[in-house]
């Protein structure tokens, strides 16, 4: 019995701890109290960011949240505001995300000049497949992929999960309108509250995201 229980001790912390955050490089302490962290969407130049250091995660997690909370303090104990995925190049010249080993260049960079997309809605998927239909066309999200949809010709979009037990939100662009993230579900089945006893059942969800963790979400995942 000792030994099996040693065995399961043995294997489950190999699981808790098969997926590691290290700051392996601190250049410099940045000056910022930003408390988001933005992805950069390109290698930035001197003149918009100061290079702090870089963050290396090995090993591959499907608990997102609490990858990013880790880089997140990481990167926090430098005062970074900013990061920058920068991909190894293979022997062809060509470029892939190995989400079981990646590094990214943390910065600390006046927000201001910090590319936004305004009127850019983001539909993010962690999770199975699900079909997605966004207003007349039915697009199948794939697991840990995302979606980029332009709003900035003023017409509404639809966007609907599920069927009639599912979620929809409408969706315009207007001046100045910040990115929007959104997470979708698929099937869910949960317990309501005690108060109101019982089962509730959706055929999808969809969940607004906050900026940080959505950014970082685009940043592994790949675009539909």
């Amino acid at each position: 019995m000792r030994k099996f229980l040693y065995i399961y001790i043995l294997l489950y912390s190999s699981f808790c701890f098969s997926q590691t955050v290290y700051l392996t490089e601190a250049k410099s302490i940045g000056n910022n109290k930003d408390k988001f962290l933005y992805a950069l969407q390109k290698e930035p130049d001197s003149t918009v960011a100061h290079y702090l250091g870089k963050i290396e995660v090995s090993g591959f997690s499907n608990n997102d949240v609490a990858v990013f909370g880790e880089i997140y303090k990481k990167a926090k104990s430098v005062s970074a505001n900013c990061y920058y995925l920068k991909l190894p190049e293979s022997i062809d010249g060509k470029t892939q995300f190995n989400p079981n080993h990646y590094t990214l260049y943390i910065y600390d960079a006046d927000a201001s000049k910090i590319q936004k997309n305004e009127n850019t809605v983001y539909l993010i998927n962690p999770n199975k497949d699900v079909d997605v239909r966004i207003n007349d066309k039915k697009v199948k999200l794939l697991t840990r992929s995302y979606i980029k949809i332009d709003l900035s010709n003023n017409d509404i979009t639809d966007v609907s999960v599920g069927k009639f037990l599912g979620s929809r939100i409408k969706l315009q662009g207007k001046e100045g309108q910040q990115e929007q993230y959104f997470q979708i579900f698929g099937k869910k089945v949960s317990a309501n509250s005690p108060s109101n006893p019982g089962i509730n059942f959706k055929t999808g969800d969809i969940v607004g995201l906050e900026k940080s963790f959505a950014n970082f979400l685009i940043t592994i995942y790949k675009e539909n």
